[in-house]
């Protein structure tokens, strides 16, 4: 009887608490800068802030804007030492970069490790540092690997490739079978996406390219393997195009939608919901998600992920209020909302075998799988200057100019300076 006194008086207790933070903070002001949300064409997010407003009496000055123009302000007003934002967007390629200059709050005295432990495990690495988290994701563009599965079918192949062996062999089967004329199609061109890809391609064969403090290992033999795979594919074995050089990823979708390849190793999201669309594809109805991702050996399984976070300035003056919007809009209950009206991926685990989100996306069962294997790039203050290095030398070796080995040495060379202060 006692303990149930002290537990009423302690949840009495909260709820004042909960309370008076609350109505300390009604009257504040936020300002927010982000980018729409690519799949937010109905301004979801600008009615769920304003749904915020009303229920929290903190107003918010929502600037949305084209992404480049977002770096831009934010990127500038960081750097100047400016409070102007109070919430701001908190790219994947960012963490390094802005933890070492001081300018993100971390969440500790915001959020709890258990709560952090629903949030899907590549999602909370790609914005933590030190055992501390810095920015709650609002955009989980998370990479999936789907496949046509008419065609394995019709080849006598009961599942998708497991490993890279099985890779090229189902791919050979399915061209001699005249079904496909390569197994895949990447975007290879010398840009981002090749940095992407080529990133996926190392992670898959037990390669980080880097420890955690910033230490190269993309000379090591399991990065030299997964370049020689990409160079082997293209130019020996044949199952991956060869036009992957100058493609990009709007292009590899096609080819994928025309029929002309059985797998879709680094598909975004929408890629599904393309395939079963008449108007812009010829394999409707045939596509699946798979439950796992290929890799040299089942347990090296990854895959990217690319995701956008929202960060507190250390700048900030209304750190409480910002908080209070950021837990509001990456909750699970506005994240469902998302999900149901727009399709927006989402960050919690439990959202995966959300009954009602499967009833709409069944085949996110298997996009939750996948999603616990996602890594994101490595972090790296000069990040910019390795993805451009990366890209050249990685299409020195595609095209044979170089051996995958003194492409990767190069690009040691090249970015010495950086890992050898």
């Amino acid at each position: 009887m006692l303990l149930k006194k002290v537990i009423s008086f302690l949840l009495l207790v909260m709820s004042c608490v909960f309370l008076f933070v609350g109505f300390s903070l009604a009257g504040e002001s936020i300002t927010v800068i982000m980018p729409r949300h690519e799949m937010d064409t109905k301004g979801v997010w600008e009615r769920q802030t304003r749904e915020f407003e009303k229920e929290s009496g903190i107003k918010v000055e929502l600037i949305q804007m084209a992404w480049e123009r977002v770096a831009d302000k934010v990127v500038t007003e960081m750097a100047s030492g400016g409070s102007a934002f109070d919430v701001i967007e908190f790219d994947n390629v960012w963490p390094a970069k802005f933890l070492s200059a001081g300018w993100i709050t971390p969440l500790d005295s915001f959020i709890d490790q258990a709560t952090i432990d629903k949030i899907l495990p590549g999602l909370v690495s790609t914005f933590s540092k030190d055992g501390h988290l810095y920015g709650m994701v609002w955009n989980n563009d998370t990479r999936f690997f789907m496949y046509n599965s008419k065609k394995l079918k019709d080849a006598g192949i009961g599942a998708p490739p497991k490993t890279w062996t099985e890779f090229t062999e189902q791919t050979k089967k399915l061209q001699t079978a005249n079904l496909i004329k390569y197994g895949y199609i990447g975007a290879w061109e010398q840009s981002q996406m090749l940095t992407n890809e080529h990133t996926f391609f190392s992670y898959s064969f037990g390669s980080t390219l880097f420890t955690e403090d910033g230490k190269p290992t993309f000379t090591e033999q399991p990065a030299i393997d997964a370049l020689t795979f990409m160079v082997e594919a293209i130019n020996t074995d044949k199952t991956i195009d060869p036009a992957s050089i100058t493609m990009n990823y709007e292009g590899a979708a096609n080819v994928f939608y025309n029929g002309d390849t059985a797998f879709f190793l680094q598909a975004w999201p929408g890629v599904y919901a393309y395939s079963n669309d008449p108007a812009a594809s010829k394999i409707v109805g045939e596509v699946e998600v798979a439950e796992w991702i290929p890799a040299a050996r089942e347990e090296l399984q990854a895959t990217l992920t690319l995701p956008e976070a929202l960060a507190i300035p250390e700048t900030s003056q209304h750190k409480e209020a910002a908080w209070k919007y950021i837990e509001y809009m990456t909750s699970p209950e506005r994240e469902k909302e998302r999900a149901l009206e727009i399709g927006a991926l989402p960050t919690w685990k439990d959202l995966f075998t959300d009954p009602d989100l499967l009833v709409q996306y069944p085949y996110w069962k298997y996009f939750g799988e996948q999603a616990l294997y996602a890594k994101g790039h490595p972090k790296l203050v000069w990040f910019d200057e390795w993805a451009v290095n990366e890209q050249i030398e990685v299409q020195n070796a595609l095209m044979g100019i170089k051996t995958p080995e003194q492409a990767l040495k190069d690009l040691y060379e090249a970015l010495r300076r950086n890992f050898e202060k």
